[in-house]
Parts: C-alpha cells; sequence; structure tokens
C-alpha cells in the first residue's frame, strides 16, 4: 500500500477518494462540512462558522497582481460580511507579501483579517469573538473606503 493510499485513507472520508483535492492541497476533511481543506485550523473555523450559522464560501476567487508576479487565495470569504479571512499558521515573507497585495488592491472592496494563533486561541475559548474580529474588519473597510 502506498504512503499517499494511506494518508488519503487517514484524511478523507471512508470510500471517496480524495486524489484530486490532495494534489490541490485539499488534505483534512470535516465530516460538518463535508468538503476538504488545507490545514486543521481552516477546518476547524469553517465548522465553527457553520456552528454560528454564519455563511462561507472557501477558497473563492484567486487574485492575480500581474505586476509583482504573483497571485493571492483567500481561505474564506463571508458574504454576509464582505469580508475575507485568511487563516495563518505559519506567516512568512512569501504570506505577508500576498496579504499586503490584496490589501492594497482590494482593501477598499473587501474587509480582511488575517486568523493567527492569537486569533485562534481567543475565539476557541469563547467562539462569539470571531464577531468582535469581523465588527474590526468592517470597521478598518470603511475607514480605508472613507480614505478612497
Amino acid at each position: 500500500m502506498s504512503l499517499i493510499k494511506i494518508h488519503l485513507d487517514n484524511k478523507s472520508p471512508k470510500g471517496k477518494p480524495q486524489k484530486k483535492a490532495y494534489k490541490e492541497g485539499l488534505r483534512y476533511y470535516s465530516e460538518t462540512e463535508a468538503k476538504m481543506f488545507r490545514s486543521t485550523w481552516e477546518r476547524e473555523l469553517a465548522e465553527l462558522l457553520t456552528s454560528l450559522g454564519i455563511t462561507y464560501e472557501f477558497e473563492p476567487i484567486r487574485y492575480f497582481y500581474k505586476a509583482h508576479k504573483d497571485s493571492y487565495l483567500p481561505d474564506f470569504y463571508l458574504p454576509e460580511y464582505n469580508t475575507y479571512i485568511e487563516v495563518k499558521g505559519y506567516y512568512d515573507k512569501r504570506s505577508q507579501k500576498r496579504c499586503n497585495l490584496f490589501r492594497q488592491y482590494q482593501g477598499s472592496q473587501y474587509g480582511f483579517f488575517l486568523y493567527m494563533k492569537e486569533e485562534r486561541d481567543i475565539v476557541l475559548g469563547n467562539p462569539e469573538m470571531i464577531y468582535t474580529y469581523l465588527g474590526i474588519a468592517q470597521e478598518e473597510l470603511q475607514r480605508r473606503k472613507n480614505n478612497d
């Protein structure tokens, strides 16, 4: 038995091969959401949003920045809040560049916040805190709109 098969069996729903999803980096299956995610934190946040009745779209659109020879695929879009959430367990220079490009070019169109270790710890302790982060993202969006 190949290692990829063992990994897929451990990460995917039984009887539903997810080879295409695996190749695209989607490795963690959520029974609640009936879909695959790239990380356990993304899976956890999706389940939390659903439990709070917050509708989301997972990786809905990739933004291309040709002048910078880069692109960015935000993790979650919350249509009700017009806000993107980026889940980051590891925030390296490449991630920082992509988030900055998104803020620069889409920052006055959408709310945005990073969901990192500190935010995760707070939200896991009190799930309702996600609304506080969404409120902050909305305030930042309004400030950016007013400055344009």
